[in-house]
């Protein structure tokens, strides 16, 4: 998971992404979520769905897939 983790955080400014939260022990109280939550933003949904499309993080993704399971959701930011 190594591999992934210090490639993705290098992927992440060339995307104009920025890493919010990284819990690696979530206390997860309701639901089936993983014990580990990370939120990235990126200045619009259209960017984060570019950069999820992107032959960059295609490829992130097979390094991703042989240590874990995940749930990836793309929102728009909460507004006041």
């Amino acid at each position: 998971m190594v591999p992934y983790i210090k490639k993705f955080t290098a992927w992440l400014p060339t995307v104009g992404a920025r890493l919010l939260i990284r819990d690696l022990q979530a206390d997860v109280r309701e639901g089936t979520p993983g014990s580990v939550n990370i939120i990235v933003e990126f200045d619009s949904k259209e960017k984060a769905v570019t950069a999820y499309e992107s032959t960059e993080y295609q490829e992130l993704i097979n390094l991703r897939l042989q240590h874990s399971d995940l749930s990836l959701t793309i929102t728009e930011k909460l507004l006041d």
